[in-house]
Formats: structure tokens, C-alpha cells, sequence
């Protein structure tokens, strides 16, 4: 049984919403970010019945971001509604088992509304991260950074940051290895498909915990 949760705008013309599968201690987010002709979709859950017209309000949805091979979640659903394309990184596109992907990403690419790919390899192949270029990207300006991050880091509990459980973790090292490039980046907020979201000092609680990491 999958719980939902109403769509609420989490920042400025960004929105999450999500739910809980018994089974998992965290919540399971998705963003649609919203432009300034349209929006981007990120990792999206299927959203309560309520919130399609606020969903739907967005349009045109320019693209759907999946980050890793475990966030397909309802994504066909939204590319069936919005007839937007699937957009996952070039080295995790033939790791879903059904979804079907229509553009790949690499580190560095650009997507609508500044956002900037970074691969995380690690936790998969292709996992990749979304930076919210404060050059391109007046929120990101104003609140000192974003990064959004997929399965990379999870937030549970409420402030505190977590690897995957084992069993979905391919590489450990590899992962720490990758986070480290976030130092390198200028943020005070990290949205968390996964878990709580960490609305301020979410870089000084990034290099907090990978100091603790082996």
C-alpha cells in the first residue's frame, strides 16, 4: 500500500510531493520545477488526485528526469499525460527494466531553467544529480545554491544524511569518491528525492557527513 502526499511548493516555483511504501522509513519525493515557459518534472511518484490540476497548471512540461534505474516510479504515467521525453544519464539508460528513455544526459549538460548534470556514479553506474545554476537560475541565486539529488544521499532522519541500505548500493567507494564533487559547488539547499529535504547549511551538512565516511 502506497501513501500519498498533496503537492506542496516546497520554494519558490519549486513543488514536491510524494508518499511511503510501508516497508520504508523515508519518504519518496518528486519535484516539478517550474520555468518560465513550462517545467521540468524530476523522479516523479504518482501524485494525488487532487493535484493533477495544480500539475497540470504547469505545462508544458519540458522534460522528465529520471536520476537512477530505481526512480522510474511513475514517470510512463507523466509521459503518457504530458507526451514530455524521458531523460536519464547516458550510463544508466539500459539499467530500468521497463521504462523506456528518450534522451540521455552527461556531466555538464544543460537542461532547461539552468540546471546543470552531474554523474554521481556509484550507488548505479549513471546516477546523476541536478545543480540549480546560480548563474542561470535566480532562485538558486537568491538562496546561495541548490543541488537535487536522486538516490546519491538519502535525509532520514529529519536533518541527518544517509547512504542507500546495501543491497541497492553497487559501489560504496566509488560513491563517496563522487560526492566529494559537491564541495567543489556552491549550495545551501539540497533537495532530497528520498528522505528530508535540507533547506539550509546543506553543504556544510554534505562535507559533515562524507568526514565521517571511511
Amino acid at each position: 500500500c502506497y501513501a500519498v502526499s498533496t503537492l506542496q511548493e516546497i520554494l519558490k516555483g519549486i513543488f514536491t510531493w510524494g508518499g511511503a511504501y510501508p516497508d520504508m522509513p523515508w519518504e519518496l519525493n518528486g519535484f516539478a520545477i517550474r520555468l518560465d515557459n513550462g517545467a521540468i518534472l524530476v523522479d516523479p511518484p504518482s501524485p494525488a488526485d487532487e493535484d493533477w490540476p495544480q500539475l497540470d497548471a504547469l505545462k508544458p512540461i519540458k522534460k522528465i528526469v529520471i536520476t537512477n534505474r530505481d526512480h522510474d516510479r511513475e514517470a510512463e504515467q507523466f509521459h503518457q499525460r504530458y507526451q514530455a521525453p524521458i531523460v536519464t544519464g547516458v550510463n544508466e539508460a539500459g539499467g530500468f527494466a521497463s521504462l523506456m528513455v528518450d534522451e540521455t544526459v552527461k556531466d555538464g549538460d544543460i537542461l532547461p531553467g539552468g540546471l546543470r548534470v552531474i554523474d554521481l556514479p556509484g550507488k548505479s553506474p549513471g546516477e546523476i544529480a541536478l545543480y540549480f545554476d546560480p548563474l542561470r537560475s535566480k532562485i538558486s541565486r537568491d538562496l546561495g545554491g541548490i543541488v537535487l539529488l536522486g538516490d546519491a544521499l538519502i535525509g532520514h532522519p529529519a536533518g541527518k544524511l544517509r547512504f542507500v541500505p546495501s543491497h541497492k548500493l553497487d559501489d560504496a567507494p566509488q560513491l563517496r569518491t563522487s560526492l566529494r564533487k559537491l564541495l567543489d559547488l556552491e549550495f545551501e539547499v539540497l533537495l532530497l528525492c528520498d528522505g528530508h529535504s535540507i533547506l539550509k547549511d546543506a553543504r556544510k551538512t554534505v562535507e559533515r557527513f562524507l568526514a565521517t565516511q571511511p
